[in-house]
This record gives C-alpha cells, sequence and structure tokens, in this order.
C-alpha cells in the first residue's frame, strides 16, 4: 500500500500546476511518472539514502528529476512524506 500524506499530496499539486502554465500536458504527465516511481518504493522500500538527519524514523529520500521524495518504511507498504525541488532547503521545511 502506498499512503501519501497530505503535505506531499499539496506538493504533488503545486508542482503539477506550476508545470502546466508552461505546457498543459507536462503536470499530467509529471504525476504519472511520480506515481510510478511510487510503486517503485513501495516493492522497493530499502531503496534511497538514509536520512538520519531528520527526526523521522527510517525517513529515507529518493531523487525524481529534480525533485526530491521523502519516504518512510511502514509495516504494510510506505508512506510518501514530500515532494520537494532539490533546490530548496530541506532543512528548513
Amino acid at each position: 500500500m502506498i499512503r501519501v500524506s497530505p503535505s506531499a499530496e499539496a506538493d504533488m499539486k503545486g508542482i503539477s500546476c506550476g508545470l502546466s502554465q508552461f505546457n498543459q500536458n507536462a503536470g499530467s504527465k509529471w504525476l504519472a511518472g511520480i506515481r510510478e516511481v511510487f510503486s517503485l518504493l513501495e516493492q522497493h522500500p530499502d531503496v534511497g539514502e538514509v536520512r538520519a538527519e531528520f527526526s523521522i524514523q527510517d525517513c529515507r529520500s529518493f531523487t525524481f528529476g529534480r525533485y526530491v521524495i521523502f519516504f518512510r518504511r511502514l509495516n504494510d507498504g510506505i508512506e510518501i512524506a514530500r515532494v520537494i525541488h532539490g533546490s530548496r532547503d530541506l532543512r528548513n521545511i
């Protein structure tokens, strides 16, 4: 099971809307791509970089294009916590 936090849903909506301003299909194409990555992470929840510097147990990150997906393994799948542009100050989000 893939759980997407409300914060991650808001992140994805903002990114998709921003991309769609430049190209109407870009936002939906990006959403489809990131959903494929979520499925990959669900199948292989130990991939990505361990992010011990954050105070979230078992926090990992995985890069998708210019964006960083923060997630953690759950007993029955994964939880997507945030999806953030890699140029942002990740420690202050």
